[in-house]
């Protein structure tokens, strides 16, 4: 490989680690950590008319320009089933890790007073101005849906693929490029394109490749786009293959997808099993 090569492979490499560097950075915002349901109970302290000790379910939301204006839509359990009380909106510090808010309603005053620990809230109201404690919150953080919801979703079916050589590979044999053209059929259909970049040797049992795979089509009906992420290895004739949906490529009827797809090759055909999830 010249140094032209070189300086070029080692540009892209920098490239994609600043890219990576700024994606990471996004998702780490002040208060995306509580962004989410959590449930628990509040309890009543002390007399105060008609409390009642209850079940609770709060849905946590961030505010997209500024983190730390914090919204709990506040449910309780009625017979199983969640009853809107009301928006608590609060301030966040992250510094101390607080949640902050006031309660003006037409018979009580009071401050909402949280500590944020984890995946676990608890806090105080307090009833102003004397600022009494007639409640007592604590909540912990569900289980994402996302991870909580098994992915049921199954498409199957067969596809054919056409694998292209590049015309700039390199003089070393144990490295290569391919262009990827895959015709689907069955619960998806539709085409998809991308690139291979291949290394080692198969005539010895042992290499491997990454690809990265955009589909335009539909899935089970689902009209849309996303890309695929191959990573492959081969170690003395018993391979390892992990073909999964890159985060949010997902568009129009398919934004948001997630799963993994699993390939079978049987008398030089190719089917496929893919396991997926919508929102």
């Amino acid at each position: 490989m010249n140094r032209a090569q070189t300086n070029s492979i080692f540009s892209a490499l920098i490239g994609v680690s600043l890219m990576f560097g700024l994606n990471v950075a996004a998702r780490a915002q002040p208060g995306s950590s509580l962004v989410g349901d959590w449930s628990g109970e509040s309890i009543c302290v002390g007399e105060i008319g008609a409390c009642h000790d209850e079940q609770v379910v709060y849905h946590i939301s961030v505010d997209a320009a500024d983190a730390t204006k914090v919204k709990i839509g506040a449910d309780k359990i009625v017979d199983g089933k969640p009853d809107f009380m009301g928006d608590m909106l609060l301030k966040y510090d992250a510094a101390r890790n607080t949640l902050i808010g006031n309660l003006e309603g037409p018979r009580f005053r009071g401050v909402w007073e949280f500590t944020v620990k984890g995946n676990m809230i608890w806090g105080t109201l307090s009833l102003l101005p004397e600022k009494r404690i007639v409640r007592q919150i604590r909540v912990t953080k569900n289980q994402s849906t996302a991870t909580m919801t098994a992915m049921t979703n199954h498409a199957t079916g067969t596809f054919e693929v056409k694998l292209t050589p590049q015309d700039d590979q390199p003089a070393d044999p144990s490295m290569g490029r391919m262009t990827i053209d895959k015709q689907w059929s069955g619960d998806i259909t539709g085409t998809s394109k991308g690139q291979m970049l291949t290394g080692g040797d198969v005539k010895t049992g042992s290499a491997g490749y990454v690809a990265m795979e955009k589909f335009t089509g539909t899935v089970k009906g689902h009209k849309g786009s996303f890309i695929f992420q191959h990573s492959a290895t081969m170690t003395a004739g018993k391979g390892d293959l992990t073909i999964t949906v890159v985060p949010s490529s997902g568009t129009e009827e398919l934004k948001g997808i997630t799963g993994k797809l699993t390939i079978k090759i049987e008398g030089g055909k190719h089917f496929y099993d893919f396991e997926y999830a919508l929102p």
